[in-house]
């Protein structure tokens, strides 16, 4: 039986992503092993656990300095790089423990311990490297210092996977060589089995107010902001927003500086195996990315996915991949990015427009056959065949 060691820099615990690969590889009789991180502040986390058959996860703690010394020396070296430093040399110590055949590093920060764990040895093993992002063209990211490293640690690799063709095509304007794409598709499911997490009685909905949905991460360029400034004049409608990230407390302020507090509620983030039941509950979902970046510009996250395979109709934004999925398989509206006021008008347009949301609910019952993972992973699946 073949052995896959994977590396997150996360805790594995919402990686929905990470999960389908490792289960797909399952699937085919592979023993994978992730190894992801522990927080001081997830000590209620299992430092390893089974997370179903061919599939374990393996935590090691990342250590920090007491605040007595982070309180006296105000350095990123001693807060952050060598507490990183130190985790990485503790998931490298793991990652070289397994007799593994095939190591697999998740993004960039984890393409160092994939290196050293698979190559510095006599035995060479064969390394792939999956790249989440565009790790070039990130927010608070420099395109200089990230090529270098990314183009020099490339050299290693077996075999490249990125998102999608827009990214591919990137990937090789930059480096000479195409990697294949692998798209975030949402496992195949019958939405009908699913049974809804009761939102509207929890929170005294009215049966004629629509929900518009996002579900997600509250980072910068998502336009978030903006989705609050279009709901200011929104009727007949509630806007969830569920999910955690670093900017969750300023929207929560902000909402409040706009008295939208009737009009919005806030969910923290459930665990992925719940979130569905709640994507049933919408009427509406939104991707409202900001071309802030070409890791933005190129993004077909997998909650686009999850409100297709839900029947949810969706309000994107008209990037390259967001906008071919929605337009070609009339799943949705698509609208400028960061126009807040056509945002206003298309949400408006869906909660009013019965005929037009039921339209587009049907059309997300063809397109769910499409674009799903059951589909998908079978490039995965020829990836590991031809390695």
């Amino acid at each position: 039986m073949k052995k896959v060691t994977m590396f997150v820099w996360n805790n594995f615990v919402n990686d929905a992503r990470v999960l389908r690969e490792a289960s797909a590889l399952a699937d085919l009789d592979y023993t994978v092993t992730i190894i992801a991180k522990k927080e001081l502040s997830e000590m209620h986390l299992p430092s390893g656990e089974k997370i179903r058959k061919g599939v374990v996860v393996n935590r090691p703690l990342k250590l920090e300095f007491p605040e007595k010394i982070t309180s006296k020396i105000k350095s990123s070296v001693i807060t952050k790089h060598i507490p990183n430093m130190l985790l990485m040399f503790k998931m490298i110590m793991l990652g070289r423990k397994y007799n593994t055949d095939v190591y697999h590093a998740h993004d960039l920060n984890t393409l160092i311990q994939g290196i050293v764990s698979a190559k510095l040895r006599l035995k060479r093993k064969k390394l792939i490297y999956d790249s989440h992002e565009v790790q070039t063209s990130r927010t608070h990211y420099s395109f200089e210092k990230i090529y270098r490293i990314e183009k020099l640690l490339l050299k290693f690799v077996d075999k490249v996977i990125v998102e999608n063709d827009t990214r591919a095509d990137y990937h090789k304007d930059l480096y000479k060589s195409r990697p294949t794409p692998i798209h975030n598709y949402s496992e195949l499911y019958n939405i009908d089995e699913v049974k809804a997490f009761p939102l509207r009685e929890v929170y005294s909905i009215p049966e004629d107010t629509k929900i518009v949905l996002y579900q997600g991460g509250m980072q910068e360029g998502r336009g978030l902001f903006k989705l609050l400034d279009a709901f200011k004049n929104i009727e007949n409608g509630k806007l969830i927003m569920l999910g955690d990230g670093k900017e969750r407390q300023n929207l929560l302020d902000y909402h409040r500086e706009l008295k939208l507090e009737d009009k919005v509620i806030f969910i923290d983030r459930v665990p992925y195996q719940e979130l569905r039941s709640y994507t049933k509950t919408a009427d509406i979902g939104i991707q409202f990315l900001e071309n802030t970046n070409f890791n933005h510009y190129s993004a077909s996250s997998n909650k686009l996915f999850e409100y297709l395979m839900a029947h949810v109709p969706v309000i994107g934004s008209d990037l390259p991949e967001i906008k071919k999925v929605i337009e070609e398989e009339k799943i949705g509206l698509t609208v400028e990015e960061s126009n807040t006021i056509e945002l206003q008008q298309a949400i408006q347009e869906l909660i009013d427009d019965e005929d037009k949301r039921n339209c587009l609910k049907e059309n997300t019952q063809r397109a769910k056959n499409k674009y799903n993972w059951d589909n998908e992973k079978q490039v995965l699946n020829n990836i590991y065949y031809e390695i």
